[in-house]
């Protein structure tokens, strides 16, 4: 990331965060007073901390969900259904009375769910390649399919009884180690897991041909066919990556932090996974720190309704003002490249 792009992204946040207390200040809510709370309920506390740590555990691999394939031209906002798919099939294997794989019990849930979550987006991406379907309308309406899957299977064969609205917990050898804890507070090792395959995703982003080729028919496809790159399978690898990030961050919820898979147990973090991925300029490695900010917001929300009476609507609002910002940088950029 050149210093003139850091500089303009260093405006854009300034910007949002100077938008951010106006709406604020307007909204009858003191901007400094919302500071001191979304900082005293996360960073200053271990609770907190931890709280942090496994939103932006599951953030990073969201962010990156959307920032690959955006790299290569596509638009993934799938990031929800490929979730719960993901965290659905995770589930499922963890249940199975595979205790004497041991550590590899983990391995395989991780490694299904991954595939469940690459699989939902291959078909966006056959899509596009094949019948020139828009990734955004595929995506979307792929995401409403996921759901109605999740419910009929949350609900019907994979459902723990007597009304519950999950599956059963999934048994010791499928769980997570748990890397630091605080009273209730946990948090696993998917953090550490997470900031790994971001490295590793922004080292073959910029060392490697696949990732040159990625890069390239981001920037001009036109050419990429002319120069012998195979445009459509460079896309459908793209969104394979993509969504083998999303999918990974369900099955690491399911692992590491409800041992179980709830109907609605995504929060979010599919849509979060966008504000991730612009903030980090689709940068791979960027997306670590991008996702502690984001996941910080996130972490604080319930505080900021307790103790400054702002509603959960307005919270997202305020992602929302980050996002237009960053997004209008994106353009800006874009423009002058």
């Amino acid at each position: 990331m050149g210093g003139l792009r850091i500089v303009r992204l260093l405006l854009a946040v300034l910007l949002s965060l100077f938008l951010i207390a106006v709406f604020l200040w307007i909204s009858g809510y003191s901007p400094w007073g919302v500071l001191k709370i979304l900082i005293s309920s996360t960073w200053s506390s271990p609770n907190g901390v931890l709280l942090v740590a496994t939103k932006t555990s599951l953030l990073i691999l969201t962010g990156l969900a959307v920032a690959l394939p955006y790299r290569a031209g596509l638009f993934n906002i799938g990031g929800e259904g490929q979730i719960f798919l993901g965290g659905l099939a995770a589930s499922v294997v963890g249940t199975l009375p595979l205790g004497m794989l041991g550590t590899f019990h983990l391995l395989l849930c991780l490694v299904v769910g991954m595939l469940c979550g690459a699989f939902w987006a291959w078909i966006a991406a056959i899509l596009k390649t094949t019948r020139g379907v828009h990734e955004v309308i595929s995506t979307i309406m792929l995401n409403y399919i996921a759901f109605q899957i999740i419910n009929e299977l949350t609900f019907g064969p994979f459902n723990a009884g007597n009304g519950a609205s999950r599956t059963e917990f999934i048994n010791d050898s499928a769980r997570m180690p748990i890397m630091f804890s605080s009273g209730a507070s946990e948090a696993s090792w998917g953090i550490v897991i997470s900031i790994i395959i971001a490295i590793a995703l922004s080292w073959m982003l910029y060392r490697t041909w696949f990732g040159f080729s990625l890069r390239a028919v981001g920037g001009n496809p036109q050419a990429c066919k002319y120069s012998g790159i195979s445009t459509g399978r460079v896309l459908c690898w793209s969104m394979l990556l993509g969504g083998g990030c999303a999918g990974l961050s369900g099955a690491l919820q399911v692992t590491g932090v409800d041992h179980t898979f709830y109907a609605r147990f995504g929060g979010g973090y599919g849509f979060d996974g966008i504000a991730v991925a612009f903030l980090a300029l689709c940068e791979p490695w960027a997306a670590v720190p991008a996702a502690f900010i984001i996941a910080t917001l996130r972490a604080a929300d319930r505080s900021l309704q307790l103790d400054a009476g702002i509603p959960k609507e307005m919270v997202l609002m305020l992602e929302g003002i980050l996002i237009i910002c960053i997004a209008i940088f994106i353009r800006r950029k874009n423009e002058h490249e």
